[in-house]
């Protein structure tokens, strides 16, 4: 036994059965990164924003410095500039996050409300928030655009800015890495959920309903409440058993086979059931016979993978002992069949050694019914009338096994939600970081782009002119991006015992789907430049 603080309940993963499944805070640490990722990229963009513009401002720059304006007061001004633009956008972001509170519930599966505007320390961060983002932004254009000579500027001479276009291509390419990345990420993570969905886990968890039966009082009733169930229309089968698949199986005991002791014993997990179970799960049994009402406590159905841990044959298993020494001597259960592997468990972890007890109805609290029907609301309500007939003083629950099971797969649902988030806003602003570069580009070029056309350049030819050296930033990205996301995606399905193969044509679709998306935002400037009248970039300053 050991003592857990309570703060740690949430984020501690190494233990089983927990009541919910904790969130590892090795997700979270990498969420809080793309987050941040995301907040520095949009601070990018900005100063490349900032700085394609440089030449429309160059002259406003030239004046203030002629009459006087120091390279401090033009910094301040800069600076001023880009945080009056981060706490407007900070006002804008506050009540927009008010406002999608319930999607956002929704995709991470907590319960936030605007309660927690009223705490102090939440708008002191908020409020830090704005303040670096806005300096953060700011230094590189203040710094850079101060330092404009005002003779060359005021004489019209061209600004060079090339210095810096490696620079701003390095950060191109940063921010398709991390878009890649996700993108990559978003097709690994949904191909495995679809894979978890359509897994066959050698039972059918569809249409089981369970009923379980919480008290002393409750229990009495149930063989009176299965007998009266089964006169339901559609219902097929019901089974009473101490668990359920979904569930963490607590039983567990260590058995071994004739002839040897417990030296070469093996835990094996149990569950007690009556002789409707496998019926109800549709479970295959592939030797021997299933539990009959006339079988003892001390008949059991083993899985293929208890016979294969105990070194016992399939074809000699039915009709041997297992053995266990307890205080009160060595206790024996026949086996009287073997049943196919199935998947109690989640798909994290792989079949393990796994035996069913014939066991009598007073020990089962839980009730399984197989059903079918095509209106379920009706059914359900059936059930609970007939509950309230036999057990009025105990509140009616049901719940369903497919959902239980899907349950298990909740946070990685939350995952796929919250990348597929991230993606989008990802996406989202690196196209403007590549659009500032585009506009930066088009005006550095606009003299050539100006002699091309002159010289019989169509508009086709300058948009691929334009276009091209863009794709090669993506290409680039791209192949920095797949090795990342392969090794990222593979810690993340280490955790599947049974798991999807990484495909060559998912990093293929990332990297289409990004040059698409690099192609759409570029093309709108590439355009812009090729259709401009060349006299008006070649006429004399």
């Amino acid at each position: 036994m050991k003592l857990q603080p309570i703060t740690s309940i949430h984020t501690t993963t190494i233990y089983n059965a927990e009541p919910s499944k904790p969130v590892s805070t090795t997700l979270l640490s990498v969420l809080l990164a793309i987050a941040v990722l995301i907040q520095v990229i949009a601070c990018i963009n900005f100063m490349n924003l900032s700085t394609a513009r440089a030449a429309k401002r160059a002259r406003e720059i030239g004046i203030r410095k002629v009459v006087g304006a120091q390279r401090q007061a033009l910094i301040g001004q800069f600076l001023s500039e880009s945080l009056i633009i981060a706490f407007l956008a900070m006002a804008v972001a506050v009540p927009l996050v008010i406002g999608v509170l319930p999607y956002l519930n929704q995709m991470t599966g907590v319960e936030l409300s605007a309660e927690f505007l009223k705490d102090k320390q939440v708008w002191l961060g908020i409020l830090a928030l704005g303040l670096i983002t806005g300096l953060l932004a700011g230094s590189y254009p203040a710094f850079y655009l101060s330092g404009f000579q005002p003779l060359n500027v005021l004489k019209s001479k061209v600004i060079n800015l090339g210095g810096n276009l490696n620079l701003r291509q390095a950060l191109v390419v940063f921010q398709f890495v991390l878009a890649i990345g996700l993108i990559i990420s978003v097709v690994i993570i949904n191909s495995q959920l679809k894979f978890i969905q359509k897994k066959d886990l050698g039972y059918d968890p569809n249409q089981k309903i369970v009923v379980p039966f919480r008290t002393s009082e409750a229990l009495q009733s149930a063989n009176s409440y299965r007998d009266a169930i089964r006169q339901i229309p559609g219902v097929q089968v019901v089974s009473r058993a101490n668990n359920y698949p979904s569930q963490f199986v607590f039983n567990d005991m260590n058995f071994y086979k004739q002839g040897s002791d417990m030296n070469a014993a093996h835990g094996i997990q149990f569950m007690r059931v009556d002789q409707f179970f496998l019926k109800t799960l549709d479970i295959n049994l592939l030797k021997g016979r299933d539990f009959n009402p006339t079988d003892t406590i001390g008949r059991v159905i083993v899985n293929e993978a208890t016979l294969q841990t105990l070194g016992i044959e399939a074809d000699q298993a039915v009709g041997q002992y297992l053995y266990s020494d307890r205080e009160e001597g060595r206790i024996g259960w026949e086996i009287v069949g073997v049943m196919k592997n199935f998947n109690f468990n989640s798909l994290y972890s792989e079949v393990t050694p796994f035996l069913f007890v014939y066991s009598n109805d007073d020990y089962n609290p839980q009730m399984i019914i197989k059903a079918e029907t095509e209106d379920y609301a009706k059914f359900i309500s059936q059930l609970e009338t007939t509950w309230k007939s036999q057990v009025p003083a105990v509140p009616f629950e049901y719940t369903f096994i497919d959902q239980e099971v899907q349950q298990q797969y909740e946070a990685d649902r939350r995952l796929s939600r919250i990348i597929n988030s991230f993606t989008f806003l990802t996406i989202l602003i690196s196209c403007l970081g590549l659009f500032g570069l585009a506009m930066f580009t088009a005006e550095q070029r606009t003299k050539e782009i100006g002699i091309r056309k002159v010289l019989g350049a169509g508009v086709s030819n300058i948009i691929t002119l334009i276009s091209k050296d863009f794709i090669k930033l993506v290409i680039i990205a791209m192949l920095l991006a797949s090795p990342i996301a392969w090794w990222g995606m593979n810690k993340w399905l280490g955790d599947f015992a049974y798991r999807v193969d990484i495909q060559w044509w998912m990093f293929v679709l990332a990297g289409v789907a990004a040059i698409a998306v690099a192609l759409i935002t570029v093309s709108f400037q590439a355009i812009k430049a090729a259709l401009a009248n060349p006299v008006d970039s070649l006429r004399s300053e």
